[in-house]
């Protein structure tokens, strides 16, 4: 194979996984902005969290969850338990896999709706009204001038904010 067709190869490899990868995204804002019109709000959504896992997530992702989530496991140590690890002696190990297999199961599907959550009612971006020290010394030089009366030596005070405002805007 020439270098050419090697990186062509290559070149319509990475469009291809771009181009997949876009269109899993869009997938993903679809359904957000479906569940959101559907629920209107997130609290509603949450409060049929198990309904809907039940029926929009868990069909979705690999059979083996939804198995994991069906097999009825006993309570470590009850009686059932104990019992059928003195007729099995592999019995606990099998329960521990089992187990496993659950918490693997529901944590997938938390993560899930947890996605569906972001993409149906993402955070409020808000625009940060956090000032920087050195606008926050400004803005105290600002309200200093203005003062008309003090019982303290305003000049003085003036003199160390302007220092300290000199100070925060070295560029290190």
């Amino acid at each position: 194979m020439s270098e050419i067709a090697k990186y062509t190869e290559v070149v319509t490899a990475t469009k291809t996984a771009i181009k997949a990868d876009s269109e899993v995204g869009n997938k993903w804002v679809k359904a957000g902005e479906s569940v959101s019109a559907y629920f209107t709000t997130q609290k509603a959504l949450e409060e049929v969290k198990a309904q809907f896992i039940a029926d929009a997530i868990l069909p979705a992702l690999d059979k083996k969850h939804s198995e994991a989530l069906g097999k009825d496991l006993p309570r470590k140590g009850s009686k059932e338990f104990n019992d059928k690890c003195s007729t099995d002696a592999n019995y606990s190990d099998k329960w521990e896999v089992a187990n496993q297999a659950k918490k693997d199961a529901r944590s997938t599907c938390d993560t899930y709706f947890k996605r569906v959550l972001k993409y149906a009612f993402p955070p409020e971006k808000k625009e940060s009204n956090k000032k920087t020290f050195a606008e926050k010394i400004t803005a105290l030089i600002e309200e200093g001038g203005k003062i008309k009366e003090c019982d303290f030596d305003l000049v003085k005070v003036m003199g160390f904010l302007v220092q300290a405002e000199k100070v925060t805007k070295i560029k290190i």
